[in-house]
């Protein structure tokens, strides 16, 4: 669990190592040198996580989608876009995310793919291509990559398919398939996560 919450927050900026991180969250031992985000994104992270083994075993809806956000971003983030989804255009670096206009259509549209693919494709596959969809989509205005992995990890487990940690130092490689996702793609982001999960896997 630290190893992927602290993971999932570096990708985001966080400099707290999977040490770190489990210390603080399960020790009590706060690390020098580190800002009170960082604490937050890790506090958050540990009972957004909670909610999702607390409730993997059925299949996650929007109201989970946006109560994950509000666990994530927990006071740091404004109150009154917590749990909502954007209400302005929001970004991936340059690169243009689904229109405010047009989310809630969109992420409609993503729960009934979902749904589909299941009785069409792998479960896998079915995960990592959502992630990519719920990426592309960024329905909130901040935390999307972090609700973005959980919500990968809820569809893997609800499979009854063991957690993916997406290791931050491939961050690169993980941002560009996400972008190669997003200009139709989709291999990219399933072979990506494919290879990140039989390599946390290989010795187990």
């Amino acid at each position: 669990m630290s190893k992927f919450i602290s993971n999932s927050n570096a990708i985001e900026g966080s400099t707290l190592t999977p040490k770190d991180t489990y210390n603080f969250l399960f020790k009590d031992l706060s690390p020098d040198g580190h800002t009170k985000k960082e604490m937050n994104m890790a506090t958050n992270m540990l009972k957004a996580w909670e909610y999702l083994e607390k409730n993997k075993k059925k299949f996650p809806n929007q109201s989970d989608i946006k109560k994950l956000h509000m666990l994530v971003n927990k006071e740091i983030e404004q109150n009154d876009t917590l749990g909502e989804y954007k209400k302005v255009q929001n970004y991936i670096g340059e690169i243009y995310t689904t229109s405010h206009l047009f989310t809630q259509e969109k992420m409609d549209q993503l729960f009934v793919w979902i749904k589909q693919a299941y009785k069409k494709i792998d479960d896998f596959e079915v995960a990592f291509q959502s992630h990519a969809q719920f990426e592309i989509i960024h329905p909130f205005i901040d935390g999307n990559g972090r609700v973005g992995r959980l919500f990968l990890n809820w569809l893997l487990l609800y499979k009854k398919l063991s957690p993916l940690a997406i290791r931050s130092q491939k961050r690169n490689s993980y941002i560009s398939a996400l972008h190669n996702s997003q200009r139709g793609k989709v291999k990219a982001i399933c072979v990506f996560c494919l290879k990140e999960y039989l390599n946390q896997y290989r010795f187990v």
